[in-house]
């Protein structure tokens, strides 16, 4: 099976609920050449689908807490390893989410092992309003991005083991260079559907900037200070609210 096929056969059951026989629920221990792993979640394989190593495809269970024999879930992601032959699904009971940061930690004591990227029907980010004050007037750093075209906040996504305010930290600064501090008691939330059925989360700080910015770009096309009003126009929909907030709380923190 070569990657294209691997990729297709995985991608085919997102979303999708199945039966998962469990042959190392959790406490097994699996004894390797050089390590051993004691398994902290149920894992198993949808009986009778073959995955990339020509043996039965592989799925991580979340969300059950118990050693179980079998059970029946939706499958909420997928684990592509790109130093191995197969690929693996993940699975959670019907209505329970996970988004991608949740699921590497999740799945880090055997996947640590392997180069690997998660796709997830839950995605999260986290990011901040970049903003200044110019004689007098707020302005709002406002990013176009290469990718998709559209003017965006500085964000990015939720890593394993990271805070939301290291995500929005690091992401800030990979995105324009300036090492921000988070304003304190501002923290809101907004959430949106992408294509082929996947929520996204997005969790938006706060940081004031005076200096220059260094602004990634592979990342982005280009970008500009924008005040209130068409910094609500520009952004997608979905800022608006977190424009409101910031420039409420910027508003009744001037002297």
């Amino acid at each position: 099976m070569d990657m294209k096929e691997r990729k297709a056969l995985v991608q085919s059951y997102m979303g999708k609920s199945v039966r998962i026989e469990i042959d190392r629920p959790i406490g097994y221990e699996h004894v390797k050449e050089k390590y051993s792993i004691t398994y902290p979640i149920n894992y198993g394989y949808i009986p009778g689908v073959l995955g990339g190593d020509g043996e039965e495809l592989d799925v991580y269970l979340l969300g059950v807490n118990e050693p179980v024999k079998e059970y029946t879930a939706k499958i909420i992601g997928i684990v592509y390893r790109e130093n191995d032959v197969e690929d693996k699904l993940v699975a959670a009971p019907e209505g329970m989410a996970f988004n991608q940061a949740e699921i590497a930690e999740n799945i880090h004591f055997q996947e640590q092992y392997y180069k690997t990227h998660i796709d997830s029907l839950f995605e999260k980010s986290c990011g901040a309003v970049v903003y200044r004050n110019i004689n007098g007037k707020t302005e709002y750093l406002c990013l176009l991005q290469q990718k998709s075209q559209v003017y965006s906040l500085p964000k990015g996504h939720s890593e394993a083991f990271e805070t939301e305010q290291q995500t929005a930290l690091r992401e800030v600064y990979e995105e324009t260079g300036i090492h921000a501090e988070l304003k304190s008691n501002f923290r809101t939330q907004i959430q949106y559907e992408l294509t082929n059925n996947k929520q996204k989360s997005v969790v938006i700080f706060l940081a004031e900037h005076k200096g220059e910015i260094k602004a990634d770009s592979s990342e982005i096309k280009e970008y500009q200070w924008a005040e209130y009003k068409k910094a609500k126009q520009i952004l997608p929909k979905w800022y608006e609210t977190v424009i409101d907030d910031a420039q409420k709380y910027i508003s009744n923190s001037k002297p």
